[in-house]
């Protein structure tokens, strides 16, 4: 019988770390999402203030031409003054996301 006991004990601490480590990737996750969320919508924001958003599958720019891109607007447009670094950063980081010869994006936004 105890021999049983310690296997039942065994095994319930088994289900018990497979689960935890279900629960952190799915809280990762749902980060990685959120954050995505919140730098398309600095960009949608940020962006709409000065021009049209462009429609960034339509241009054939890489990762680097659209950061390239948004530190031209921040230093010549003068939009530096409305877009904090933390902020632009987000913004390239979405557009280097959603580049057309960049990075694939993980989950389908449209």
């Amino acid at each position: 019988m105890k021999f049983f006991n310690h296997n039942i004990t065994v095994f319930l601490l088994l289900i018990q770390q497979i689960l935890s480590g279900c629960a952190i990737m799915t809280s990762k996750d749902s980060y990685n999402e959120d954050a995505r969320l919140n730098d398309r919508y600095i960009f949608q924001v940020k962006c709409s203030k000065c021009h049209e958003l462009p429609d960034i599958k339509a241009y054939p720019y890489s990762p680097d031409d659209w950061a390239k891109i948004v530190d031209t607007m921040l230093e010549a447009k003068e939009a530096g003054q409305y877009i904090p670094i933390e902020e632009a950063e987000k913004i390239k980081s979405y557009l280097r996301m959603h580049s057309v010869s960049g990075y694939k994006p993980l989950l389908n936004e449209e």
